[in-house]
């Protein structure tokens, strides 16, 4: 299961509302290469080929089946300031920025 920190999700609606894109969700894929594994996390409202749709307080999250099954105990937050943004954490991976 995602978590949707309570500021995270407020910029959220703030950036769907700011889009014009009431059905904007998440799509998380799992990625591994030569530095590791970790995720690729965008906005969309089209997603492709994603197996699983979570739904955390009112936000689609889609995810591939490797992500499915590597998510669980991830929070998706947003962090102020001029580096802040979305940011997903995992217990078992690196922080990752998106958007």
């Amino acid at each position: 299961m995602i978590t949707i920190a309570p500021r995270a999700l407020a910029a959220f609606e703030q950036e769907r509302r700011r889009l014009g894109k009431p059905d904007l969700g998440i799509q998380i894929s799992f990625l591994y290469g030569c530095g590791g594994a970790g995720f690729r996390v965008t906005f969309t409202d089209e997603p492709h080929d994603f197996e699983a749709l979570e739904e955390a307080d009112g936000l689609r999250i889609f995810l591939d089946a490797q992500s499915r099954d590597t998510l669980g105990g991830a929070v998706i937050d947003h962090e102020d300031g001029p580096q802040g943004g979305f940011v997903l954490r995992h217990p078992d991976a690196a922080l990752v920025d998106f958007c």
